[in-house]
């Protein structure tokens, strides 16, 4: 059995749509018609038996109504027998004309239509008449006439008219979800066609502005953000390999020199292995921002606990470490003496991780007898921290990128200062994980403001 495709349900969609408008035009037509018909077919016998009954009170036809026999009637009506045969030649297939009394017992009749049951119509009128009195004149239709007939004729025309439709209707329902589908074919077979290879392709949009228009913009949108994400993902490997790749040649270096003369000179085994450890810790400190920076990447698990710190806390923790970082630099930071806790929502370790790379980098790249500044205040429901140095600065050129994992300034790719080009990457990682944002203006030559925004606990 073949499944209900999305186009199988649009073509029956569209089919049994036009089916049921069909119906109903059909049904409209065909009770308007019976309707109509009804009417005149009414007025058609009141019109023939007003006819017969000025043929009956006509004195030509008083032989025929005064014809002697066994009657029906009583008194005169007894012993007389109205003959209205004259008028069977008038009367249509299925009407009956008849003649009766006060007591509704038939007198004469003609024609040869059904049985009352079966009348379908009917057209009565008093009269009087010599010898009987007061008679009715009934003629009834049992739906054999012309018009019944034809009323019937035009319903099985409908009817057939409706098979038709329905086939029409099938055959157009497939045909227009042929037509309507067949962008959304062409887009399955672009798409088809993109992988990892080719993700610059870009879907054919096409003129008009419609919903096919805003799905083939948003799957372009997508591509966009999947090939930055796998530019990303490439650097980002191939900047790791790098990184961890000269450690490794400077341990496995330094290793063939211990086993050439390492066992004969000490001085050699000392330098070699402070260089081996030196590389392992470089190594060591890498892998932790590695691990680091996929930690905040992954959603916050949604628990309670450890949400929130004091700033202050933290800022004092970690600045008296810091000052041994650069010891000719000065760091300028006045502590509120209100005593007053100045609580974020970030957890402790975060934002000591956060504050440490903003100041850490402050102090190094800030050459000797200059300052760092540090100060914070509360505004709009946000905690505002800003570090300015008298460093370096950074152009322009580099600004935009200094976010970039493994991205190192010009001023810092000297591995005694510079380092594995990750705080920043980090730091802004953290921010946003936790709803704040790093925000970095500089100006080659005069120093480098860094902007954290926390939310305030």
């Amino acid at each position: 059995m073949k499944t209900w495709t999305f186009s199988r349900k649009v073509s029956a969609s569209i089919a049994l749509a036009s089916l049921m408008v069909a119906i109903v035009l059909s049904g409209f037509v065909y009770i308007m018609f019976s309707q109509w018909t009804e009417g005149q077919e009414v007025n058609l016998l009141e019109a023939k038996l007003r006819q017969f009954e000025l043929q009956i009170g006509e004195v030509s036809f008083l032989p025929s109504l005064l014809k002697p026999g066994i009657g029906k009637g009583s008194g005169a009506a007894a012993v007389l027998k109205p003959d209205l045969s004259s008028f069977a030649a008038d009367l249509d297939k299925g009407q009956r004309l008849q003649m009766l009394d006060s007591k509704e017992r038939v007198l004469a009749e003609a024609g040869i239509g059904g049985v009352d049951k079966a009348v379908r119509y009917k057209a009565e009128n008093d009269m009087d008449l010599p010898a009987y009195g007061s008679v009715k004149l009934r003629l009834t239709d049992s739906g054999y006439s012309r018009t019944a007939t034809a009323v019937r004729e035009v319903g099985r025309i409908l009817m057939f008219g409706l098979l038709i439709a329905a086939g029409i209707a099938v055959v157009a329902g497939w045909l227009v979800a042929r037509s309507a589908l067949k962008p959304i074919r062409s887009m399955i077979g672009e798409v088809q066609s993109i992988g990892a290879n080719n993700l610059s392709r870009r879907l054919q949009l096409p003129a008009a502005r419609d919903e096919l228009y805003e799905l083939g913009a948003t799957f372009n949108g997508l591509l966009h953000k999947l090939s930055v994400s796998f530019d990303q993902q490439r650097r980002f490997v191939a900047d790791a390999s790098h990184e961890l790749k000269t450690p490794l040649a400077i341990i496995e270096g330094h290793t063939h020199m211990m086993q050439r003369w390492g066992k004969k000179s000490p001085d050699v085994l000392e330098e070699s292995l402070a260089f081996m450890m030196d590389e392992t810790r470089r190594m060591k400190e890498l892998i932790a921002q590695l691990l680091l920076l996929a930690e905040t990447e992954e959603p916050l698990p949604d628990v309670a606990g450890d949400g929130g710190c004091d700033l202050k806390a933290t800022l004092n923790e970690l600045l008296p470490q810091s000052v041994h970082v650069n010891p000719e630099v000065k760091l300028c930071y006045e502590e509120e003496r209100s005593g007053e806790a100045l609580l974020i929502r970030m957890p402790a370790s975060a934002s000591y991780q956060v504050l440490r790379n903003i100041v850490e980098n402050a102090l190094k790249y800030t050459p000797e007898g200059g300052t760092v500044s540090l100060e914070h205040f509360i505004e709009n429901g946000q905690v505002i921290v800003s570090v300015a140095d008298t460093g370096m600065g950074i152009s322009s050129q580099q600004l935009p990128h200094i976010f970039d994992r493994f991205y190192r300034t010009e001023g810092s790719r000297n591995r005694t200062q510079g380092g594995s080009g990750l705080g920043l990457a980090i730091a802004k990682a953290i921010m946003e994980r936790y709803g704040g944002s790093i925000v970095i203006e500089s100006t080659p030559g005069q120093g480098t403001k860094v902007t954290l925004r926390f939310v305030q606990g």
